[in-house]
């Protein structure tokens, strides 16, 4: 056992101390990204930093290699983890989609394969004793092949979503054949890779229960564990902020065809039945990178905000919070946040996916678009509902939600798989 001295923040940022007594030796993490999660700005970025965050405060050796389209300024993320980046272009093409129809990788995953990641992988394992690989997202699942075949070291998928899901509940709700046929071509493609690939990972750890169901009924060979998300208290608390009258707010980054998909749905079948009984209904559609479409929509009562550098003061302001989500899978972090936030909420069924919210209790859910604006229209109508459903929601991310126990479980974890790796090691230098 050893002490360890943690530094901690308060909700100001003021940083503070505090020793706490592990029973766990350091351990030397080696963490694979498709993107660089910084800023975190959206629901994957906000995880993975979150999870290197305080896996470092808990007193660990990370080193992490990711794809960068370009580079950003990483001064902040750098406290936590030695990194390396590997510029690559991860966008998508026209030529990309077209010459994917001639081979078996889903071309979300295909974009992503480097011979310079697997050659920094390889010198970094030359030089370093990692004591465990996480790849996070499917998307860097590739790489885990090579890892356990040349040099048999415990190796974790971190899967924020099940991507073959998405895939397929994108298929389903396009009206135009060629995207339809072509998104079903991807799912079917997804469906056969994630269920074999996941095979070779020592765990996958699942965000969500229903995901890791979904990951069992399609492989009962892969051997699982449930790590949610988090929110950070200390950042995200409800704040003495004066509410705008009958406003509402969503959060999502728009470079991802779920939401935008969401917001186009309530702005063009829910806001008007809105509307019809709240006349000066405002909503505040705050996220980076809104395509064409999305800014086509802004007028007096629907504001498009893009990026902005604190999202708390349009969660603070707004009176609900909406999560249109049609189509998705994984765990939304924005609930959390604006759980945590004391806001009350209107989801769908998939946008709510995954956290443990009851419905009347600390939510509301709603899948057609006459029952989302219900919803929305009484809570708009009632204060005293909105103030009784936000506390309930701050409620539940106080007991279950917390990064810092998060990265404790994860901690654990960990442990685990690294004892039960040298364990098949020693049984097969005895068999020698």
């Amino acid at each position: 056992m050893f002490s360890l001295k943690l530094k901690k923040y308060d909700r100001f940022g003021s940083s503070y101390f505090i020793i706490k007594e592990h029973y766990l030796a350091r351990m030397k993490i080696l963490q694979i990204t498709s993107r660089l999660p910084y800023p975190p700005i959206d629901g994957g970025s906000i995880e993975i930093y979150n999870n290197i965050k305080y896996l470092a405060l808990r007193g660990h050796d990370i080193t992490l290699i990711s794809l960068v389209n370009k580079r950003k300024k990483v001064s902040e993320l750098k406290k936590y983890c030695e990194l390396i980046t590997i510029k690559k272009n991860t966008g998508n093409h026209f030529l990309g989609y077209f010459l994917n129809i001639f081979i078996d990788t889903p071309y979300t995953i295909s974009k992503y394969h480097s011979n310079k990641v697997k050659k920094e992988i390889r010198e970094l394992l030359k030089k370093d004793n990692f004591d465990i690989i996480i790849l996070n997202q499917l998307h860097t699942a590739y790489y885990g092949n090579f890892i356990k075949k040349e040099y048999n070291l415990p190796i974790v998928l971190r899967e924020q979503n099940t991507e073959n899901i998405i895939m397929k509940r994108f298929y389903k709700n396009q009206n135009n054949i060629f995207i339809k046929f072509y998104a079903y071509l991807q799912y079917k493609k997804l469906y056969k890779y994630e269920s074999k690939i996941c095979e070779i990972f020592d765990r996958c750890f699942m965000i969500t229960k229903i995901d890791e169901k979904t990951i069992k009924d399609m492989n009962s060979n892969v051997k699982t564990n449930v790590v949610p998300a988090g929110v950070d208290i200390s950042y995200f608390y409800p704040l003495k902020f004066k509410e705008e009258e009958f406003s509402l707010v969503s959060v999502a980054s728009m470079n991802w065809l779920p939401n935008v998909e969401a917001i186009e749905w309530f702005c063009k079948e829910v806001q008007p039945l809105i509307k019809k009984e709240i006349q000066k209904v405002k909503l505040y559609i705050v996220g980076i990178n809104p395509p064409n479409n999305i800014k086509s929509l802004a007028n007096n009562n629907v504001i498009v905000t893009g990026f902005v550098e604190d999202v708390r003061k349009y969660l603070a302001k707004g009176q609900v919070f909406i999560v249109p989500l049609k189509t998705g899978s994984g765990m939304r972090i924005k609930i959390l946040n604006a759980l945590a936030m004391g806001k009350a909420i209107v989801s769908t069924s998939i946008g709510c996916e995954g956290i443990d919210v009851v419905d009347g209790k600390n939510i509301y859910i709603a899948d057609n678009k006459e029952e989302f604006a219900e919803k929305v229209v009484f809570l708009l109508n009632n204060k005293d509902e909105r103030d009784r459903i936000g506390k309930e929601g701050l409620k539940l991310v106080k007991e279950k939600y917390q990064w810092e126990k998060i990265a404790e479980d994860i901690e654990t974890e960990f442990k685990k798989i690294i004892n039960e790796n040298n364990i098949l090691r020693s049984r097969k230098n005895k068999l020698l």
